[in-house]
């Protein structure tokens, strides 16, 4: 069995652990294990793809708001289009219990859109059920392979090493060291990062840490085809304002979800017919595409009690570090907070902008 040593093992290779690992930049030495046979295999594979400033809780929102210019730095870098426009239409329909004025007071960005606007920006709503609308026009579709490609790319071009198939099984602490074996290796590290997802809680418990409550919350999109109506790509993507379900167009197809919040073991989560059927059903009630199922696929939002992610020191002896919880927000948010936990990391936190750090605040597993 291979030793390997380094300043910080990252113990997950889905979004959250490659962007850290490329937010280090080798100011210090890291080593990545990622127990499937392949990196970003789970929720970080299955997203909307998409930056939507007015989604999630006020925190998730301006921590969004910090790392949309930081993803526009890693597309001019790469010569690619990352981001790309996609306003976010919020809908309100039929006897809805959410008024237009308490969805704009609570989500800052959020504006009045009149329903015949709404109606030319997305013709297929029935116009006979649209109650309300209102535009978040800073919202963005993402190329989420493109970031991905990169955070490996850029973790493995400053010096990390990245293992995939070596799951994390045993750990013990030596003096100021851990000793981890993960799959046929094993690792010396000063510092581990928890970035593990959904399986977050299981591993600190193999590092004899407190668990957070981490709890996996099922997902399921839809690819769907329209059998009436030719999709326009540059139609806004869609969301009801009481969060039962989002769609948006997906070249000459369309992406949409019923927005469940199924609590799930962790697991490679697979698509259930009846979630498939029932977002099918609430699009085709809200608009006229009359979609029929093309393929399917199931992440898990790993979420704490208050839907923000644990990131921080989550022992005294700083050598066991919180990077989970970012749930369905880490295509937004990853990129911010691996920026913030780079510099904590490396001691250079004081050096980040105060709004940067504005928007990182109230993360920290001391909450609990």
């Amino acid at each position: 069995m291979s030793l390997v040593t380094s300043d910080i093992l990252i113990v997950g290779g889905g979004i959250a652990g490659l962007s850290l690992a490329a937010a280090l930049g080798g100011r210090r030495s890291v080593v990545l294990v990622e127990a499937e046979p392949d990196f970003a295999h789970h929720t970080s594979s299955r997203s909307a793809q998409q930056m939507q400033p007015t989604y999630g809780p006020a925190e998730i929102r301006a921590i969004t708001r910090a790392s949309i210019p930081l993803v526009r730095d890693i597309a001019r870098s790469m010569g690619a289009d990352i981001l790309s426009p996609r306003p976010l239409l919020w809908c309100g329909f039929g006897d809805t219990a959410i008024a237009l004025d308490d969805l704009i007071a609570h989500i800052p960005g959020v504006t009045e859109l009149a329903t015949a606007k709404a109606l030319e920006m997305l013709p297929v709503l029935r116009s006979d059920s649209l109650v309300f609308a209102a535009v978040d026009s800073n919202a963005h579709e993402v190329d989420v392979p493109a970031p991905l490609r990169w955070y490996r790319a850029e973790a493995e071009r400053t010096g990390a090493r990245l293992l995939a198939g070596a799951p994390v099984t045993r750990a013990s602490r030596t003096g100021d060291s851990w000793l981890i074996t993960a799959g046929p290796h094993q690792v010396s590290a000063s510092v581990v990062v928890n970035a593990s997802g959904a399986w977050a809680d299981t591993v600190a418990g193999i590092f004899r840490q407190p668990a957070r409550g981490l709890q996996p919350y099922r997902r399921t999109v839809v690819i769907a085809d329209p059998t009436r109506i030719v999709v326009d790509p540059g139609w806004p993507m869609a969301t009801d304002a009481e969060d039962t379900f989002y769609f948006r167009p997906a070249g000459g197809q369309i992406l949409a979800s019923p927005m469940e919040d199924t609590p799930s073991v962790a697991e490679d989560a697979q698509p259930r017919q009846a979630d498939v059927d029932t977002i099918l059903s609430r699009v085709n009630a809200a608009t006229t595409l009359d979609l029929v199922e093309s393929r399917s696929w199931t992440g898990l939002r790993t979420l704490t009690s208050d839907g923000l992610p644990v990131v921080g020191w989550g022992d005294s002896e700083r050598s066991f570090y919180w990077l989970a919880g970012q749930g369905g927000y880490g295509i937004q948010t990853s990129t911010g907070i691996a920026r913030f936990v780079a510099a904590e990391l490396s001691e250079t936190a004081a050096e980040l902008p105060d709004d940067a750090l504005d928007a990182f605040a109230g993360l920290s597993p001391s909450r609990f």
